[in-house]
């Protein structure tokens, strides 16, 4: 028995089980600030004179960071714009009518990131609202951040889009209030008390892309590669005064998500290096046409229950060379660089894996709002990383729980990562999330009374 618990262990440290991950959305970089440095929409400036965006490369933490964001509202806002220091974003593209004949291009940023919010003000009714309340303010759940839940299952090669729940800010606009500069990004078909719900759009939102392992130069593993892993988000501000506040679903984003996974040694504790592996680049400035002319459900039925997607405003056309953004230059325009050299460094301390998605997609607006159409100027990045977390702290054994079972694997752990390896079979889980019990960073004799206290469920 024991020869066939090793040998299924060492099957796992092969092959990781498929599991329900929160990638919380990373933050800490470039606060207050856009994400890249201007750039001057096309075609030509005349009537109606194309502005500057600050879109850059889409990327935070690149060295042409923009300038502070300033809110343009009226009042206060929840959140001031990037007030976390984002590196998750929505995009969307838009023209603003300044009298006849032209338009003013402009670029909307959701800067994705921060705790998650109870738009009715009441955390003591033992259920979240996502529908705000007139006179109410939201509150944050304590012990909360934005996430996207993926199962990644290795054996399968497939990766499941389980959940979407994001905070969000931007800079707002002219005269709009405060509370349209806070929104909430969930998965499509979520309802208001958050119960998840079946895709309004199931021929795009499939939810499940492909993963497949990725060699490099032949030396690299635990980076997978992520491809057409179908999505549709909704995006709704905290204003309830607003005509759709009584529903979810006012913006919707639709795409195919695509990237990177990456999984730190499970023994050494260290990512690995990316830069000069091949990952390539970012998919700007593609812009995705095939939705052009497309009809799509809108959420609820709302808008008469279908929206057909444009090309943008005949002055900011955004299949125009360069209006579909700017390429990665920073890092070599090398993806994997800007992971080592940004991603990696802002990683928490006890993060095991880390995710990038990105997805030049279109998107619906059931607002009315003039500015922002049925487009296909809606783009996504976001980037997170899964943190230790119970149970798996304690958890020496690997099993899912934390019982007397682990006792003898955490001593094997006090020897280093490859003695426990070898108690075990195998690695069928991460050493240091394991076994470092006090987030100290190693295993050593200084876990032992905090593992005492973990085994007593302390």
């Amino acid at each position: 028995m024991r020869r066939m618990l090793s040998a299924t262990l060492f099957l796992g440290a092969l092959v990781p089980l498929a599991r329900a991950d929160k990638f919380e959305l990373l933050t800490g970089v470039d606060a207050r600030h856009y994400p890249g440095a201007a750039r001057t929409l096309t075609p030509t400036p005349g009537p109606g004179i194309p502005g500057p965006v600050y879109d850059g490369d889409r990327l935070a933490g690149t060295p042409d960071v923009g300038p502070l964001v300033a809110y343009q509202g009226t009042g206060t806002p929840l959140y001031e714009p990037n007030a976390h220091g984002s590196f998750s974003f929505l995009f969307r593209r838009g023209s603003v009518p300044i009298g006849p004949p032209g338009v003013y291009p402009l670029l909307g940023i959701e800067f994705l990131g921060g705790p998650l919010l109870d738009l009715d003000g009441d955390l003591s009714n033992g259920s979240r609202s996502l529908i705000p309340v007139v006179g109410q303010l939201p509150v944050e759940i304590p012990n909360t951040w934005s996430y996207i839940e993926l199962v990644p299952d290795f054996t399968g090669q497939t990766i499941t889009l389980a959940n979407m729940d994001a905070t969000g800010c931007n800079e707002g606009g002219p005269g709009i209030g405060p509370d349209v500069a806070t929104i909430l990004v969930n998965r499509a078909g979520t309802l208001p008390d958050g119960t998840l719900g079946p895709p309004t759009n199931p021929g795009v939102d499939t939810r499940v892309g492909t993963l497949t392992a990725f060699a490099g130069s032949g030396s690299l593993a635990g980076v997978y590669r992520v491809s057409n892993l179908g999505f549709e988000f909704w995006e709704d501000t905290i204003e309830a005064n607003s005509s759709t506040a009584g529903v979810l679903g006012t913006m919707q984003f639709l795409g195919s998500l695509n990237g990177w996974l990456v999984i730190r040694d499970p023994l050494t504790g260290q990512f690995p290096t990316l830069g000069g592996q091949g990952l390539g680049s970012t998919p700007w400035p593609a812009v995705n046409t095939s939705a052009i002319n497309q009809v799509y459900a809108t959420a609820h039925g709302l808008y008469g229950g279908s929206a057909t997607i444009r090309n943008g405003n005949a002055r900011d056309d955004f299949t125009a060379p360069g209006n579909g953004g700017v390429a990665l230059t920073a890092y070599g325009g090398d993806l994997g660089a800007y992971f080592d050299a940004v991603v990696v460094p802002h990683l928490p301390p006890d993060a095991t894996r880390f995710v990038y998605l990105d997805a030049v997609g279109w998107g619906i607006n059931n607002s009315s709002d003039p500015i922002f159409g049925d487009t296909i100027g809606y783009d996504v990045v976001l980037i997170g990383a899964v943190r230790c977390r119970a149970p798996r702290i304690g958890d020496a054994n690997c099993d899912g729980v934390v019982n007397f079972d682990d006792i003898d694997p955490f001593v094997a752990a006090l020897s280093g990562p490859a003695a426990w390896a070898a108690a075990l079979g195998g690695a069928p889980c991460d050493y240091l999330c394991a076994n470092d019990i006090n987030a100290d960073g190693s295993v050593n004799f200084d876990d032992i009374d905090p593992f005492v206290a973990v085994l007593s469920g302390h």
